[in-house]
C-alpha cells in the first residue's frame, strides 16, 4: 500500500477513484490470487530452515512466506531472475536468499495483491478495458521496488490526466494539502519530522481511560456529545481510527449501539470462528489420552454433531455434574457409532479409522479435509503435536466493508483514511500501535539487508526503514481530521496488562512540550466526574451493600410442603437420602436449594479433591474384599491393591492415568496400600466375613421416605451383622459427633432396617432377627466407630450413649417445619456453634453464595 495514494480521473467524468486492487483486478482482468502452498515444498526441502520446520512447522511456514514476500516486493518486476546474486559474497546472507530464491522459482503464482500487480507489469496499455489517467503523480518515499514499479507502469500505460483536469483537482478543497489550525495541524505536518515544538490547545485532546471496553464506551458518549453541542452536524462528519484488534470492534459496536449512533465501515463479513478446527482439535484431544470431562461435554455441545442441540446441552450437564451421561449411554444411531469411536488410539491405523468413523457418523461438521490433511502427516507413528498443529482452528478474516454517507466512519490501522472528517477519535494509543514495532527480518540481519542491497539492487526494507514508513502512515491518517482530534489512552488491556503509552503519543506529547507521555495524559478517573468531557451515568448503589433483605426473625413462610419438591416415578415424591438430611438438620436453605437444584454449575477441570479420592478407595475397598470371600492376607492385598487402583482410575477418573498426574497416582496408591492393610488387620482380629457390599437400603421414618446405600455388609462370629461405611477421614470429627449425640446416619440406617420398602439380603437378616451394628470406617487412621450395640468388638469403639438421639429430635422438628413450608434461615455465628456444639463441620453453609448471603445477624435480631 502507498502511503501517497495512485489516484485516477475518469477522462468521461471527471470522477475521482483511488486506484485499489479491485479496480486493477477489474480493468486488467486479473486473475484471482492464491495462497502459498509451501508445506509440501518445505518438505521435500534441504534449506537453511529444515531443522526449524521439523520442529515447528506452523511456525517455520510462516516466517519463510514473511521472508519470500519481502523479496518479492524487493523487486521491480515481480520476477526471481532479476536477482543477480553474481557478486553476494559467500556467507549466511546469500545462503538465505539462494533459498529462498529457489522456493520462489518452484511456486506458481502470487497471493492477493502481487497476483494483480504482476498481471498489470506484464500487460500492454491495449490490455486495459478502460482509461485510468493518473492524477498528480509523485514518487513515494515510503513505497518499496514493487509498488513503485506499480505506479510507473500505469503511468506508462494510461498517462497523466489533462491539465485542465490536473488544474480542477488542485483548485478543490480535497485536493490541497492543508492542515488544521493549531497544534493538530502542526502535528499534521511535523510528525516524525524535525518541527518546531507547538504550545497545546483545544484542537488536541488526550485521555486516559482504564481498558479498550472503557475507551468505546468513551468514544461513542464524546460523539453523542460533541452533536449535542452542535460542533458538527451529522455522525458523518467524526471518524474513528481503531487498531487491527477484534476486541474494540465488538466493544465499539455495542457501545455505539446502545447510544443509537451508526458505524460505517464495518466489515460486511466478519470474522468467524473455525468451527472444524476447534472440532478436530478436541477429538484429538479425546483420541490422544483419557480426556477430562470438560472435554467431553465440550463435544456433547458442539455444532453439527448428530443430535439435537437440547440433547447435547443435557448430555453435557450430565457430564459435568456426575462424570458421565445416561442420555449418551442410552444415544443409538450415528451418534452411538461416534461416541464409540471415542476411545484413546495408539496406532496411526486406529486415529484415522476413528476419525473416518466419526466423520461419516457427522457428516455435517464437516471434518473431511481437515481429516485429509491429518491423514497426510500420519505415517508410520501419531505426531500428536503436529497433528494439533494441523488441526489447530484459524478464523477467517473480516471481509469488505460496509460503507455509507450517515454513519461515523471507521478508519483501520493498517489503511489511509477512506474520506475526511472534521472530528477524529484515535484510540489504543499505547503498547503497540501507531504505529506498531517493526518485526525483525526472519532471515537477515541489518546488515545483510545492507549488504544484499549493494552487491544485487534487492531492496529489502530495514527496521528504520519500516518504521518510518509507520510513522508517516500515522501521520496521514491524522490529516483526515480537519478541526480536532481526541487521542484515548488504554492503561490494560481487557485482560488486565499494563500498558506504556505508544510511539506515536510519545511524539506527541514531545512536539507538544511535555516532559513525558505522562504528562500529557488527561487521567479522567483522577477527576471529578462533573468535570468529564461527556456525559456519564454512575449506577446506582445497591441498596444494603448487596445484603439481601431478610425477616428479622429469620423464618421464610413459602407456603408449601417443600419435602414434595423432589418428584420420583416410583414413589411420586422422591425419598431424601442420609446426606441430605444432614445438610437439612445444619442448613434447612441449603438443603431446599439443592432441592431445586440451585448450585453453582461452573464448569472446571478435574481435581484429585475429597470427594474423588473416597470414590476411587471406595471402589479399591470392594474389589480388593468381594463379597462372599474371606479376607486376604498381607501377601494377597499387595499384588491385588495396584490393579484395583488402575481399574478405579479407568472407571471414575481416566484423566488420572495420564504422565501429569504420575506424583498423585503414587500418592493414591500408597493410601490404597495403607486402608486395604489397616482393613484387613480389622477383618482378621474381628473374624469378620463379607457378606455384601454396595448394598441398597430404603425406608420411612415417620412417614419420611428414605433411601441410602451401605458401603460394606459384614458377618461377626457371634451372629451380629455390620453394616460399614467407608468414610476417607480421620475419626476425630466423626467420634465428637456421636459422643454428642448428633450423628444422623446410624439412626437413619436403623430406620430403614426396621421398615424397610426393598427386600435385600439385610433386610432379609434383619427379619430373622439378626443383631445389627452400624458403623464407620474411617480410611485414614483406620478407626471404627460404632453405635452402642457394638460393645465387645475388637479393635470398634463404640458410643456410650445413643449417638443419634440429639440429631434425631432436631431432625422431627426441622422436618415439620420444612414440611409446613418454613425455612428457618442460619445465624452468622452457626459454623462455629455447629462445630462446638455438635461436633458438626458446616459444609453446607460454605459451598453455596446463596446460603452465606442470606445468614441473619445479632443486629437483625435486636431490631426484631
Amino acid at each position: 500500500m502507498r502511503i501517497d495514494p495512485l489516484l485516477t480521473a475518469s477522462p468521461v467524468t471527471g470522477a475521482v477513484r483511488h486506484v485499489t486492487e479491485d479496480l486493477l483486478k477489474e480493468v486488467y482482468l486479473a486473475p484471482l490470487g492464491k495462497p502459498f502452498a509451501l508445506q509440501d515444498l518445505l518438505t521435500m526441502d534441504h534449506a537453511p530452515w529444515s531443522e526449524s520446520f521439523s520442529a515447528a512447522p506452523a511456525e517455520t511456514i510462516a516466517a519463510v512466506e514473511d521472508g519470500l514476500l519481502a523479496v518479492m516486493r524487493g523487486t521491480r518486476t515481480l520476477d526471481w531472475s532479476e536477482i543477480d546474486l553474481s557478486t553476494l559474497p559467500e556467507g549466511r546472507a546469500r545462503t538465505h536468499l539462494v533459498a529462498l530464491t529457489d522456493l520462489w522459482r518452484k511456486l506458481h503464482g502470487f497471493p492477493a495483491p502481487l497476483s494483480t500487480w504482476a498481471h498489470v507489469l506484464r500487460s500492454n496499455a491495449s490490455d486495459a478495458l478502460e482509461a485510468l489517467p493518473i492524477l498528480n503523480y509523485v514518487q513515494c518515499p515510503f513505497a518499496d521496488p514493487a509498488e513503485t514499479a506499480l505506479a510507473d507502469a500505469l503511468l506508462a500505460h494510461h498517462g497523466p490526466v489533462s491539465d485542465d483536469a490536473a488544474l480542477a483537482w488542485r483548485n478543490s478543497a480535497t485536493s490541497q494539502d492543508t492542515f488544521a489550525n493549531g497544534a493538530l495541524g502542526a502535528i499534521q505536518a511535523g510528525l516524525g519530522k524535525t518541527a518546531t515544538q507547538v504550545s497545546p490547545d483545544e484542537t488536541i485532546e488526550i485521555f486516559g481511560l482504564r481498558d479498550p471496553r472503557q475507551e468505546a464506551e468513551f468514544a461513542a458518549a464524546r460523539v453523542q456529545s460533541l452533536l449535542d453541542a452542535g460542533i458538527v452536524d451529522t455522525p458523518a462528519q467524526v471518524g474513528l481510527l481503531v487498531p487491527d484488534d477484534a476486541s474494540y470492534q465488538r466493544a465499539l459496536e455495542e457501545a455505539f449501539d446502545r447510544v443509537g449512533l451508526p458505524l460505517s465501515g464495518k466489515p460486511m463479513e466478519p470474522a468467524l470462528r473455525d468451527t472444524v478446527g476447534e472440532l478436530m482439535t478436541l477429538l484429538l484431544a479425546l483420541l490422544e489420552r483419557p480426556a477430562p470431562r470438560t472435554a467431553i461435554a465440550s463435544l456433547y455441545i458442539a455444532p453439527s454433531m448428530p443430535w439435537a442441540k437440547e440433547t447435547g446441552l443435557r448430555m453435557a450437564r450430565e457430564q459435568m455434574d456426575y462424570g458421565w451421561s445416561r442420555t449418551a449411554a442410552e444415544i443409538d444411531g450415528p451418534a452411538r457409532e461416534l461416541l464409540d469411536a471415542l476411545r484413546p488410539c495408539s496406532t496411526p491405523e486406529q486415529l484415522l479409522g476413528r476419525l473416518t468413523a466419526i466423520a461419516k457418523a457427522a457428516p455435517e461438521a464437516g471434518l473431511w479435509p481437515k481429516l485429509q490433511a491429518i491423514r497426510t502427516a500420519v505415517v508410520d507413528q501419531i505426531d500428536w503435536s503436529l497433528l494439533r498443529k494441523i488441526a489447530s482452528p484459524k478464523p477467517s478474516e473480516p471481509s469488505g466493508h460496509n460503507r455509507f454517507v450517515e454513519g461515523v466512519s471507521l478508519f483501520a490501522e493498517t489503511a489511509l483514511p477512506w474520506r475526511p472528517v472534521r472530528q477524529l477519535i484515535v484510540l489504543g494509543l499505547a503498547g503497540r500501535t501507531w504505529p506498531r514495532p517493526p518485526a525483525s527480518n526472519p532471515f537477515f540481519t541489518e546488515s545483510e539487508i545492507a549488504l544484499i542491497r549493494e552487491h544485487t539492487g534487492l531492496h529489502l526494507a530495514g527496521r528504520q526503514q519500516k518504521m518510518a514508513r509507520g510513522i508517516e502512515l500515522f501521520r496521514r491518517q491524522l490529516c483526515a481530521a480537519s478541526e480536532a482530534t481526541t487521542f484515548l489512552v488504554p492503561a490494560c488491556t481487557l485482560g488486565g496488562e499494563k500498558l506504556a503509552p505508544s510511539t506515536g503519543l510519545s511524539l506527541i506529547a514531545h512536539m507538544m512540550g511535555f516532559e513525558s507521555s505522562e504528562k500529557a495524559i488527561r487521567d479522567i478517573h483522577a477527576e471529578v466526574q462533573n468535570l468529564w468531557p461527556v456525559t456519564a451515568e454512575t449506577p446506582l448503589p445497591v441498596p444494603s451493600g448487596g445484603k439481601p433483605s431478610v425477616p428479622p426473625i429469620g423464618l421464610l413462610h413459602l407456603g408449601s410442603d417443600l419435602l414434595r419438591l423432589r418428584e420420583d416415578d416410583e414413589t411420586g415424591h422422591a425419598p431424601q437420602s442420609p446426606s441430605r438430611l444432614e445438610t437439612l438438620i445444619v442448613s434447612p436453605l441449603a438443603w431446599l436449594l439443592d432441592e431445586l437444584g440451585a448450585k453453582d454449575r461452573t464448569w472446571g477441570p478435574e481435581t484429585l479433591d475429597v470427594m474423588t479420592l473416597g470414590t476411587l478407595l471406595h471402589h479399591v475397598m470392594e474389589v480388593v474384599f468381594p463379597e462372599g470371600t474371606k479376607a486376604p492376607d498381607q501377601t494377597m492385598i499387595a499384588n491385588a491393591v495396584p490393579a484395583a487402583v488402575d481399574d478405579a482410575i479407568r472407571r471414575y477418573a481416566a484423566w488420572l492415568s495420564t504422565d501429569a498426574w504420575d506424583t498423585e497416582r503414587q500418592s493414591l496408591l500408597r493410601e490404597a496400600y495403607n486402608v486395604t492393610s489397616n482393613w484387613v488387620v480389622f477383618l482378621h482380629e474381628t473374624q469378620a466375613e463379607v457378606l455384601h457390599n454396595e448394598i441398597s437400603l430404603a425406608g420411612d421414618h415417620g412417614g419420611l421416605l428414605l433411601r441410602g446405600n451401605a458401603d460394606c455388609l459384614l458377618k461377626l462370629p457371634d451372629g451380629r451383622i455390620l453394616i460399614i461405611d467407608h468414610k476417607r477421614s480421620s475419626s476425630g470429627g466423626r467420634r465428637d459427633r456421636m459422643a454428642k449425640g448428633w450423628d444422623l446416619q446410624v439412626a437413619l440406617y436403623q430406620a430403614m432396617l426396621e421398615r424397610p420398602s426393598i427386600q435385600t439380603p439385610l433386610t432379609d437378616l434383619v427379619a430373622q432377627g439378626s443383631n445389627i451394628v452400624t458403623a464407620y470406617h474411617t480410611m485414614l487412621d483406620g478407626t471404627v466407630l460404632s453405635d452402642a450395640a457394638g460393645a465387645g468388638l475388637p479393635r470398634v469403639e463404640h458410643a456410650s450413649i445413643d449417638a443419634s438421639k440429639q440429631a434425631m429430635d432436631h431432625l422431627a422438628q426441622v422436618v415439620a417445619e420444612v414440611g409446613g413450608g418454613t425455612i428457618r434461615l442460619n445465624h452468622e455465628d452457626d459454623a462455629a456453634a455447629l462445630k462446638k456444639d455438635r461436633g458438626i463441620t458446616a459444609y453446607a453453609l460454605e459451598d453455596n453464595a446463596f446460603v452465606s448471603a442470606f445468614l441473619t445477624s445479632n443486629d437483625e435480631e435486636d431490631q426484631s
